[in-house]
């Protein structure tokens, strides 16, 4: 493996392990702050949102790097699937 393919791979996985994290800490202290105040519920579905996000954030991020590395292809079916999830995410709130 290449040292660029590493970065990609790199880049990637930060993204997922953030989010993941960032979400994990968010609905935790939702649900913790639930018993003193009303805005635990609040804080927590933002840990949700954030929890949704990331993948769609991975494919984002991924696009990017296919764009810098030229891999046109790769760019096409990278915006392909996100223009999916984000139909699946609209028709999934409508109904």
């Amino acid at each position: 493996m290449n040292r660029e393919a590493a970065s990609t791979d790199h880049a990637l996985a930060m993204t997922l392990k953030a989010g993941a994290y960032t979400a994990f800490l968010l609905i935790l202290a939702g649900i913790l702050l639930q018993y003193w105040t009303n805005m635990g519920e609040k804080i927590a579905y933002a840990g949700l949102l954030v929890l949704l996000a990331t993948p769609v954030l991975r494919i984002i991020v991924a696009a990017i790097q296919f764009l810098h590395a030229r891999e046109m292809k790769y760019v096409f079916i990278s915006v392909g699937v996100l223009g999916i999830m984000i139909l699946a995410y609209v028709l999934g709130i409508q109904a």
